[in-house]
């Protein structure tokens, strides 16, 4: 069946976030005194949600409640430097671009705290229009959780088998085909080509402009 819309990741897909996350959270780590984690350490974090990634980035002796405080932290910080070095991928706003000049569908599904997933949207894609935008939003599990997704997919009013869902990681794959749909995994993303592989990516590509293939 013809391909019909897409439904994208955002951190590592659309965006390279890495260095704002990266530090926002050392500026975290430092205000209790933890050890710092470079960007490649943070690539191999993220993809599970903020939580998440805090909980990976604190000595492992500590529990939720310290979690809890440090990710507080964190987010302050990263309301503040998300868009300090932030950008679109080679190739991303032209894609998009084209997608609406075209009148195909495109949503966004992140892990990324809401509030930074739409404000951050708005900033690098004020003249983009998207069916859908959500990031993690309280009272439903991130991503590979599929719920957002399946909302996303309503907004559409298309069929599973009209719609890919792009992303950088095994995350994003599981959560595509947990919604009933095939995947496309891009390799200029936080994590390697072989993780797509092994996760059973159905489609892979290495820039952009590969995806108009697949219409």
């Amino acid at each position: 069946m013809t391909i019909k819309a897409f439904i994208f990741d955002l951190d590592g897909t659309l965006l390279n976030t890495i260095s704002d996350l990266c530090d926002s959270i050392n500026l975290a780590l430092d205000h209790f005194g933890y050890p710092h984690f470079s960007e490649s350490d943070i690539k191999l974090k993220v993809g599970n949600g903020m939580k998440v990634l805090i909980r990976r980035s604190v000595p492992a002796e500590y529990d939720e409640a310290q979690v809890e405080k440090v990710l507080q932290v964190f987010l302050r910080e990263y309301k503040i430097h998300q868009m300090d070095k932030t950008a679109p991928y080679p190739g991303i706003v032209d894609l998009l671009h084209e997608l609406n000049q075209k009148g195909i569908p495109c949503g966004v599904i992140s892990n990324k705290q809401n509030p930074n997933t739409q404000s951050i949207i708005q900033h690098f894609f004020d003249d983009i229009t998207f069916t859908f935008v959500s990031g993690e939003v309280a009272g439903i599990n991130p991503k590979p959780d599929p719920t957002l997704t399946l909302r996303c997919i309503q907004a559409m009013n298309l069929l599973p088998e009209e719609i890919l869902y792009v992303g950088d990681t095994k995350v994003d794959i599981a959560t595509g085909h947990n919604a009933g749909l095939k995947t496309v995994g891009v390799t200029w993303g936080f994590r390697d080509r072989k993780e797509l592989i092994d996760n059973h990516a159905d489609f892979l590509v290495d820039t952009p402009a590969q995806l108009l293939e697949l219409l």
